[in-house]
């Protein structure tokens, strides 16, 4: 613990701590971490990366790196307590250790500086295609006496929250009426979605079956809270029933569009099978993949396909 406090880089980013042998631990800077409760805080907690140094004759540590992965969370442990081979692998050092590094994909640094690019060129245009539209959608939203434009908290990166816009499609009162409506979750799982939802605004219809109503989204993009191409970030709600695999999907930073929009989304009822789709992604991610997606977008909102 000492070497990693001392440690800068590393210890500015410290969240918690779980001592394993010692249950009475307490630190005068970072929570302490029950170790039977330390699954469930990384379900509901922001967690990019974890640093394991115990020693593995006592440990399973084994489990504890497949239960991160499976969040889509980064799995460093030090080299001197490992005797396990499991999941993709690199080394380095961290506060002096040496360890192993575990994660369900490295990507290339190179495609990771091209998506950011990408994505600030992108937004801009698309900034500019909301300014123009907004002329036009802004009086028309407006007329129930309402914003023009919707801010919701939303979760994104390892449970980072957010705030999220969109020009608003529903009623001002449409979250409080959300739970009246519970029944009607077509959707099976982590997410609500209901056929001719009557929190739907006449306007609303247009702009969610045009897609006019994610330009404002362009804004998240390039303030880097969102990108192009992602998953879909849940709300808060959503998120505090998530399993540790279904947090997994915000392993990687939520997206304007993503395999989902472009897999028939108004066909799929089960929130597994949308989680099954953006892991897919996120494990096969490649900048190449986002150009795909990112013209495969482009058809399915020119045929009015898949929104709703």
């Amino acid at each position: 613990m000492q070497k990693l406090t001392q440690t800068c880089s590393f210890n500015d980013c410290i969240a918690a701590v779980s001592v394993f042998d010692n249950s009475y631990y307490q630190h005068p800077t970072f929570d302490v971490v029950p170790r039977e409760h330390l699954i469930e805080f990384a379900t509901r907690s922001v967690v990019d990366e974890v640093f394991i140094s115990l020693p593995s004759d006592y440990y399973s540590i084994e489990d504890l790196v497949v239960q991160f992965e499976n969040m889509g969370i980064t799995v460093n442990v030090n080299i001197n307590a490992l005797d396990f081979q499991i999941g993709e692998k690199k080394l380095q050092e961290i506060a002096g250790f040496s360890v192993v590094t575990f994660s369900t994909n490295f990507y290339n640094y190179s495609h990771i500086i091209a998506k950011r690019v990408l994505d600030v060129i992108g937004s801009l245009f698309g900034l500019l295609i909301c300014g123009i539209a907004a002329l036009f959608l802004v009086p028309m939203i407006r007329k129930d006496g309402g914003p023009a434009i919707f801010v919701q908290e939303r979760v994104g990166k390892n449970g980072r929250i957010f705030k999220f816009y969109k020009f608003r499609s529903m009623y001002v009162d449409a979250e409080e009426r959300k739970k009246e409506l519970m029944a009607h979750n077509t959707m099976s799982g982590g997410m609500f979605k209901m056929d001719d939802d009557p929190r739907i605004t006449p306007i609303g219809k247009f702009i969610r079956k045009t897609s006019l109503d994610e330009l404002p989204q362009f804004y998240n993009v390039l303030k880097g809270d969102m990108s192009l191409v992602g998953t879909r970030p849940p709300t808060k709600d959503e998120y505090e029933q998530y399993t540790p695999e279904q947090k997994r999907r915000l392993s990687f930073k939520p997206g304007i569009t993503g395999l989902w929009q472009i897999s028939g989304r108004t066909s799929i009822t089960d929130f597994n099978e949308v989680v099954k789709l953006d892991v897919a992604y996120i494990d096969g991610w490649t900048i190449w993949s986002d150009i795909k997606i990112l013209l495969k977008t482009i058809k399915v909102v020119l045929m009015k396909d898949g929104a709703k």
